[in-house]
């Protein structure tokens, strides 16, 4: 009976399986395999025709996995792992860390990453190599193909793993100019009466969730100016247009300088915990191994919640 499922089950028909679900998209899928959309499909249904039930329910538009098709999902995932560990393992020595690793990150962590991590790392394995993406969106580790990801804030996808390894804290702050034309709040609520320059990618209502202590805050601010880059929130708080909320270290030195100041010194933005994540699996390649056992002997510099003694 085990032989017989052995024998029409084929690794080929998991990989469809698995890269179907990972994208939810049958076109995706045979781009990313180089198959024909009609091969996927054919993939799709043998594996069904083998469970006797449905493991994916497609419409026109849109795929569904089912519950029995979660189990195969999870299942198949750790066997394609294992084999892709293998094989990495027999093409490679135990003690040899060679490839490429693909990292995306928000530009602050991609540059604490390229000043404090990825030098030393690769000279230590000068047989890797690193592409390191910066953005602000949550690109898809499993579409885009990255190995691993830092992240900042909470994290909703039950396919990857996620390590906290530090948080990042900011502060409420503008210029002199600001505060001069506009006077500074006294109080959380008088917020909402000035102009707020919001990290966000949408025109939506902006909550900021302010802490003191053991005191929370929710407060809703408008501003005529939202982005989601924070040099560019920066900016435009260092020439005056608004209060922003940075994190530390982006400002450190413009508040050291006098260049930004702080609002409301005893009130600061709840800290949003930062992640590692990568996706899930029994066995990693040698090199990611490497790369996250060596990320743990830095963690620290990844809390980035301590105000300067000067500030």
């Amino acid at each position: 009976m085990y032989v017989r499922i052995l024998e029409t089950m084929s690794f080929r028909s998991l990989m469809i399986f698995v890269t179907s679900c990972q994208t939810l998209n049958l076109t995706r899928c045979a781009e990313l395999l180089d198959l024909p959309k009609s091969t996927i499909s054919k993939e799709i249904t043998k594996l069904e025709n083998l469970f006797k039930t449905k493991l994916l329910d497609r419409s026109t538009r849109n795929i569904y996995i089912t519950e029995t098709g979660n189990i195969v999902y999870q299942r198949a995932l750790q066997v394609i792992d294992d084999l892709n560990s293998l094989h990495s393992d027999v093409q490679t020595m135990e003690d040899h860390v060679q490839g490429m690793i693909k990292i995306t990150a928000p530009p602050i962590l991609g540059e604490i990453l390229s000043t404090y991590v990825i030098p030393d790392f690769l000279k230590q394995w000068p047989k890797v190599s690193i592409h390191l993406n910066l953005s602000y969106s949550f690109d898809d580790l499993f579409a885009e193909g990255y190995d691993l990801a830092l992240r900042v804030g909470r994290i909703d996808d039950d396919r990857l793993v996620c390590r906290e390894i530090g948080s990042s804290k900011r502060l409420l702050v503008a210029s002199n100019e600001y505060l001069q034309r506009f006077g500074a709040p006294s109080t959380p609520e008088e917020l909402s009466e000035h102009n707020c320059l919001r990290f966000q990618f949408k025109h939506d209502l902006t909550e900021w969730r302010l802490t003191s202590g053991s005191e929370i805050k929710l407060i809703y601010v408008r501003g005529n100016f939202f982005c989601a880059n924070v040099p560019s929130l920066r900016g435009l708080a260092l020439q005056g247009s608004g209060i922003a909320q940075l994190p530390i270290s982006a400002i450190k030195d413009d508040l050291k300088e006098g260049r930004l100041v702080r609002v409301l010194p005893e009130w600061s933005i709840v800290e949003n915990p930062i992640y590692l994540t990568y996706r899930r699996g029994l066995n990693k390649p040698k090199k990611l191994k490497t790369f996250l056992d060596y990320l743990d002997q830095k963690q620290e510099i990844f809390s980035l919640n301590i105000v300067p003694p000067e500030i």
